[in-house]
């Protein structure tokens, strides 16, 4: 009734990584590898995949790396045995799923294509979309080798699931974005590093999707220097701006702790201290902070 493999990702990063970015990347992980069996079909005629499982292993910080076991699901023992040895003859279904490496190279092409596909939406000039495109031309000529179909077919099943469920484009934006947060960062998958999305490909993907409703990104920082650029004495929640220049340069509005003094501030056009700023990412992709909260002021 089914037919196991595992993948592992692996993000260089150096510096520890926000929950939230690690929990939006192996959620949009799960949806990249639910889209696997679409690819898998087209390059197998005759494979039918019912459904698909994804279950963490392991998780692991610092370098964050993401361990799954990942199902593929027949109706019935019956109709699994059925369709192994209807492709027998051609293609080994067991070899093909159990293939870790194979799987790894939709997955990271998948994620390629979509930045590939939103940047098109986004009107990305030529330069742009090299990098990624570069990066994907290595990952599906990797991919065909090892299903042994020609780079077209692999290709092509690529950007038709692509094309066909285009909220992957989402998906794959956060699959990549904890690696976005530092220079040089690469993403392995499954300890090959000839098919990895390095670290231009990264940087040439989006941080977001046009018109979607991202939900709000939450930063904290450490002794930043704030600028107030408003104040209301008798309210710690209505009335108070400041930009963060080291941030964004954007003014937003500011909450303060209840209990920061009053005096702290006064006067002042310029305090140090620590802050959570809430974002969201706006049209054009950009993070743009909604809510800056002072949680405290230092001396």
């Amino acid at each position: 009734m089914e037919l196991i493999t595992g993948q592992s990702v692996y993000y260089t990063n150096k510096e520890h990584l926000p929950v939230e970015d690690v929990a939006a990347s192996l959620l949009a992980l799960k949806a990249i590898i639910e889209a696997t069996p679409e690819v898998l079909e087209k390059i197998a005629p005759g494979l039918h995949i019912q459904s698909v499982s994804v279950y963490v292993n392991e998780v692991r910080a610092g370098s964050l790396w993401e361990d799954l076991v990942v199902k593929f699901l027949w109706g019935s023992q019956e109709n699994l045995t059925k369709n192994v040895e209807e492709l027998r003859g051609s293609l080994k279904v067991d070899s093909l799923i159990e293939n870790k490496l194979l799987v790894g190279c939709i997955i990271g092409a998948l994620v390629m294509a979509g930045g590939i596909y939103l940047l098109n939406k986004l009107n990305g000039t030529k330069e742009q979309k090299e990098p990624l495109q570069n990066n994907l031309s290595v990952v599906i000529n990797i991919g065909a080798q090892l299903a042994g179909v020609s780079e077209d077919q692999f290709s092509a099943a690529i950007h038709n699931a692509i094309k066909s469920k285009p909220s992957l484009t989402k998906e794959a934006v956060k699959v990549v974005r904890p690696a976005k947060r530092e220079a040089g960062t690469s993403i392995v998958l499954n300890h090959d590093g000839a098919s990895q999305i390095g670290n231009k490909a990264i940087q040439a993907m989006p941080l977001a999707v046009p018109g979607d409703d991202e939900e709000e990104l939450i930063d904290d920082y450490q002794e930043v220097e704030i600028q107030i650029r408003a104040i209301d004495l008798d309210s710690t929640k209505r009335g108070w701006a400041a930009v963060v220049p080291s941030v964004n340069p954007k003014r937003a509005k500011m909450h303060l702790d209840p209990h920061i003094k009053l005096s702290d501030l006064l006067g002042k056009e310029f305090v140090t201290g620590d802050i959570t700023v809430i974002s969201k990412y706006d049209e054009s992709g950009k993070k743009i902070p909604t809510l800056i909260f002072l949680r405290d002021v230092r001396k």
